[in-house]
């Protein structure tokens, strides 16, 4: 993303911020960024699609300090999970103008973009509460996991609102340990039922959470390579490519080489992570290695 993307996401923050998404059209825009009306449409087509651009530029700075700290090998589990609680906070209070635009109108129905992507996100959020659970209490019964994940996801929201609607409503810098422990205390509570409430998981229409790791993988490839082959030939997109590729290749035979996919895992974490997919893929290809 150039300056000039950014700055006209920057703007378009802080005018929808002010006088509401709807309220706001492309001229003020274009007047807030010091440019023609004609000149906006070079970078977007369209209201709706800066929209969808601005969630998809802080989903993946957030997306990619979270991955940052999963692939770092120093940290405990426990540490992990705090230091990723606490990027989400800093995240979510240093973009507080996008946030209240968010709180203040119905972001749905805008674009169906738009609510694919708000839908995958929640879904997102949802999955990473799954997969900490089971990092962090890999002894919990499998049936007590939707219950869990549920309410672990209902008390980071719920609290997090709180915080976007009033800065002071509790010390931010005490949220991660906070929530660590009432995790333990709802992990050893449901412990002693005889029965969950859910009794399958909460994602229904989430296409990746049945599948299985390598199944994953090859799914998130295919919709990383439908990007990568529009992108000129020879272009660093071209390399990754290649890379994806050779995951395909060596998940097709019958006992993959660890030592090969370790070698193409450490390629992709070099490069130039654009895109959500990306940290996905990453996080599960390092789950399946573990596996194999």
């Amino acid at each position: 993303m150039n300056e000039k993307h950014k700055m006209i996401i920057d703007k378009s923050v802080e005018l929808f911020s002010e006088k509401g998404y709807h309220s706001t059209s492309v001229q003020e825009i274009a007047e807030q960024c010091g440019i023609a009306k004609g000149s906006f449409y070079n970078y977007f087509k369209s209201k709706e699609e800066l929209l969808v651009s601005i969630f998809r530029y802080f989903y993946e700075a957030l997306t990619d300090a979270l991955l940052d700290l999963e692939l770092d090998a120093s940290l405990s589990n426990e540490d992990r999970f705090l230091g990723q609680i606490s990027v989400q906070i800093e995240h979510m209070t240093g973009n507080t103008k996008l946030i209240q635009m968010l709180m203040q109108e119905q972001m749905v129905h805008i674009s169906k973009e738009l609510d694919q992507f708000l839908h995958y996100i929640h879904q997102e959020g949802v999955i990473f509460f799954k997969r900490k659970i089971m990092e962090l209490y890999p002894k919990l019964p499998e049936e007590f996991l939707p219950d869990c994940t549920v309410m672990l996801d209902s008390l980071f929201k719920g609290y997090m609102g709180l915080l976007m609607r009033k800065k002071d409503a509790f010390e931010a810098e005490l949220f991660p340990a906070f929530i660590l422990n009432r995790l333990d205390s709802i992990i050893a509570s449901l412990q002693t039922m005889e029965d969950p409430l859910l009794k399958r998981f909460p994602l229904l229409n989430c296409h990746l959470h049945d599948l299985n790791p390598k199944e994953e993988i090859l799914l998130i490839i295919t919709k990383l390579l439908e990007t990568e082959i529009r992108k000129e030939e020879g272009s660093e997109a071209n390399k990754n490519s290649k890379a994806l590729c050779a995951i395909q290749e060596e998940l097709s035979k019958g006992k993959p080489s660890s030592i090969i996919l370790e070698s193409l895992l450490l390629f992709l974490e070099k490069r130039d992570r654009k895109g959500s997919l990306y940290p996905k893929l990453i996080l599960t290809l390092k789950e399946y290695i573990t596996m194999i």
